[in-house]
Parts: C-alpha cells; sequence; structure tokens
C-alpha cells in the first residue's frame, strides 16, 4: 500500500522557498544612486561615477555589458494616425546602444520615461521606432517615442530588460 503524497504547497520547504524569493526580489530595488559606469573617449582610467546623480546627453553609460549614449530627446510634430492616445507632446528619443554580451540585445523595450511631474510616460508609436534585438558585438542607433501631457525636466531611465544591474539615469530638459 502506497503512503498519499502532501501536495505541494502544504509542504514546508516550498513556503520557506516562496518567502526567500519574496524577500530577494523586494529587496533589489533598495539601492539609491545612479548605476551604470561612465564611459569616456579618452584612455583613461575609467571610474564608476558614484556621487553623480544624472547622467546628461552625449554621456556613454556602461550597465553591465551594455553601453548606452543618449544621442538626443526632442519633441516632434510626428503624430500617428493609428493611435487612439493623442498626447500634446511627443518625446522623440534617440540613443546609441552596444551589445557587449554574448547574447543577443532587444532594443527599443530598454528604457523607461518619466515626465515632470515624475509619472512614467507611455510609449508613442513614430514610423522609425526601432523593436529590435542586436547580435553580440553589434551596435545600433534606437528610436523610441513617448507621449507627455506638458513640458519641462525629464528622466531617462536605460537597462537591459531582465538584467539585474543598476539602470543609468539620464536627466534632460525638453522645452
Amino acid at each position: 500500500m502506497r503512503k498519499k503524497k502532501k501536495p505541494i504547497y502544504k509542504r514546508v520547504w516550498f513556503w520557506i522557498l516562496v518567502v526567500i524569493i519574496i524577500f530577494g526580489v523586494s529587496s533589489m530595488g533598495n539601492d539609491s544612486g545612479n548605476g551604470g559606469e561612465k564611459v569616456s573617449s579618452s584612455t583613461t582610467k575609467q571610474t564608476t561615477q558614484k556621487k553623480m546623480n544624472y547622467y546628461k546627453v552625449g554621456d556613454s553609460v556602461k550597465v553591465g555589458d551594455v553601453v548606452y549614449t543618449l544621442k538626443s530627446a526632442t519633441t516632434t510634430k510626428e503624430r500617428n494616425m493609428f493611435e487612439d492616445k493623442k498626447p500634446k507632446y511627443v518625446i522623440k528619443i534617440v540613443y546609441h546602444v552596444k551589445n557587449g554580451s554574448d547574447e543577443d540585445l532587444s532594443v527599443g523595450v530598454d528604457d523607461d520615461v518619466y515626465g515632470p511631474d515624475n509619472n512614467k510616460l507611455d510609449n508613442y508609436p513614430l514610423n522609425n521606432t526601432t523593436l529590435d534585438a542586436i547580435a553580440p558585438g553589434k551596435e545600433k542607433d534606437v528610436t523610441v517615442g513617448y507621449g507627455a501631457h506638458s513640458l519641462g525636466s525629464f528622466e531617462i531611465h536605460f537597462k537591459p530588460i531582465l538584467s539585474l544591474e543598476k539602470e543609468a539615469i539620464y536627466k534632460v530638459k525638453i522645452k
């Protein structure tokens, strides 16, 4: 006669594992400061920018094995006639990505933008929006759009999707 096994959710080790995972995930976002390492074009030794609050347009920042360079952040008059949302402003962001990892890198989904009111902006599809993947060791210019209700100071966060690295945060003023 066989002994009936307990369901997995009634086992002690299952609940211990759940608690460990919950604590691990909740503690990941508690780090302060800006992530990434500023990359300079000079041959001097590169240092981590620990006290820097934000990066600016033109700065190259290494996040894990990926280097991001914000090229521009401007308003555009371009509108997508098929888009249901009708924001007052459309912000066009162009950045360069260099994939130094040994895996393909998804781009166009590796950024988040926060408006002057600190609310996360919704993506806005432009004619040349980039949703792509970059092979290891390759690079690409990426264009994305966001809808905004006001202009002012914006934060742009870059981090490879599913990465545990700290994101690089740029701050730009758009008039």
